[in-house]
Order: C-alpha cells, then sequence, then structure tokens
C-alpha cells in the first residue's frame, strides 16, 4: 500500500467516526459545540497525516485554542465552573494534541514502514530512509514533472566534513548516522522526501517548493544536524538547489547517482 492509500483510508475512517459522533449528540443540548469541536479534531487529523508532526503540532494549538475560546462564553461563569466541564475541555485538548504530534509523528514513520514493506521501494538499509537508487527515481519524476507543467522542486544536499556521518565505521557512529536520519525525517513535511546516498550525503527532495522557499529549511536541518553530530559550523555543508535556478547542477548531482532505478510504481508521487 502506498502512503497516499493509507492517507485516504486514515481520513475515510476519520470522517466516518465524527459523522457517528455527531449523529449520537444530535438533539442535544449541545449539538453545536460537538459540530465545531469534532470539525476541528477532522482538521487535526488531516493535517497530522498529510503535513506530519510540525503541520499536525500547528492545527492541534489552533484548534485547542479555538475551542477554549468558544467555550468561554458557554461557561456558567456565576455558578463556577464545574468539574466535568473541565474535564472536557481537558480531554478535547488532550485529543488535539496526542491526534496532532503523537499521530503526526506515527504518520510519518508510517510513511516509510509501508515503502519499508515492498523490497522494490528502494530504503536505505542503515538508516530507513530513501536510498541513492530510489532518489534518482524520484529526482527523475520531480524533474519531468518540472519539464512538462513547471511544477517547481527543491533539493536540500547535506554532506558531513568527517567520516563519522560519510562513511560510518563504528557502531556508534552508525547509530549516529541512523539518528540523524531519523531527526531529518521527523522535521520535514510529509510530502517530502528524505534520502541517503552511497558516500554519505542526505538528500531531501521538497516537491512544490521553490528555492527562495526552501533556504529556512535547509538551515534549520543544517543547525539541527550539527548539534546532534556535535559539530561546529564547518562540519555540516548544506547545499539549495531549485529546478528553475539550478539546472544544470540537479544534472550534475543526479548523474553522480546510481542509474539503476526503483521501482516506478513503488516511488510514484502521492
Amino acid at each position: 500500500m502506498k502512503y497516499a492509500s493509507f492517507e485516504r483510508l486514515v481520513l475515510v475512517l476519520g470522517g466516518a467516526s465524527v459523522l457517528a459522533t455527531l449523529a449520537l449528540t444530535y438533539r442535544t443540548t449541545i449539538f453545536l459545540q460537538e459540530v465545531v469541536a469534532q470539525l476541528m479534531l477532522f482538521g487535526v487529523l488531516f493535517a497530522a497525516v498529510h503535513w506530519g508532526r510540525r503541520g499536525g503540532f500547528v492545527a492541534a494549538a489552533a484548534a485547542s485554542v479555538a475551542y477554549i475560546v468558544v467555550r468561554i462564553p458557554l461557561l456558567d461563569t456565576a455558578g463556577g465552573v464545574s468539574t466535568q466541564t473541565l474535564v472536557t475541555m481537558f480531554t478535547r485538548v488532550l485529543a488535539y494534541g496526542l491526534i496532532g504530534i503523537v499521530g503526526g509523528e506515527l504518520f510519518t514513520r508510517m510513511k516509510y514502514v509501508l515503502a519499508g514493506l515492498d523490497e522494490s521501494a528502494g530504503l536505505d538499509n542503515l538508516t530507513g530512509i530513501y536510498s541513492e537508487q530510489a532518489l534518482a527515481h524520484l529526482i527523475d519524476t520531480a524533474q519531468a514533472r518540472f519539464d512538462r507543467y513547471q511544477e517547481p522542486y527543491s533539493l536540500v544536499v547535506l554532506q558531513a566534513a568527517s567520516a563519522s556521518l560519510g562513511a560510518p565505521a563504528t557502531n556508534r557512529e552508525r547509530a549516529l548516522v541512523r539518528h540523524v536520519a531519523s531527526h531529518i525525517r521527523s522535521d520535514i513535511r510529509l510530502m517530502d522526501e528524505a534520502g541517503r546516498t552511497t558516500d554519505g550525503r542526505f538528500v531531501v527532495l521538497l516537491p512544490h517548493t521553490t528555492k527562495d522557499g526552501v533556504t529556512v529549511v535547509s538551515e534549520r536541518l543544517a543547525k539541527d544536524v550539527r548539534a546532534i553530530a556535535g559539530g561546529d559550523a564547518t562540519s555540516i555543508g548544506v547545499r539549495c538547489l531549485g529546478a528553475a535556478e539550478d539546472g544544470d547542477e540537479l544534472i550534475e548531482l543526479r548523474a553522480g547517482l546510481d542509474p539503476a532505478p526503483a521501482s516506478p510504481q513503488a516511488l510514484s508521487p502521492a
């Protein structure tokens, strides 16, 4: 199963649950409150399954604030706030957080778990993110869409100056590489693709993103990887490449990757 199919399944099931809950509270005094709360819950679920932990966190925070704002005018301030009301509000906010943050993290991992179930998906054995061969195919696909539809994409390339990340030789160095890969995977959008080349570079492909829009991402990733690896500003080199601005450099980078593509069916974009 591709992640796009999994995403649709989760949203269908989530939508059905929301409708079932609304049906149970129909004709009650809290129906309108439930409509608002459940719609925001579905919005948080959509953000988590589509954008991952970061999108889920933003949606959960926004939904929590909106829910509290909606509830405040309905509180019986004269008689005090009942314990049941406080428990209900706490439960709602907790649900938003669990679905947005925890769910977003789980959905991010699920994307690569589903890819790993198919041997043709081309995952790197050490890190569990995409291999060089898979990256080559993903770049080819993104470039084809750019050539045909002018659909932008960008690459972030992170390269370590030391061998501990580039060519790990000990168990400790391999664990460090896995930690870096896990952080990169969790720190990008679900629509983005993370991979590692055989010479140790980490590459992130960001579809629908221009070079101007990827600068902040590249700086954040480089800063975090340096912190994880314990290096200074020169320990991790970072390059940003945009389809419209850096065509020649992208061709050169792609030419240096293993030309054997992974299965197009397994890696076709969502």
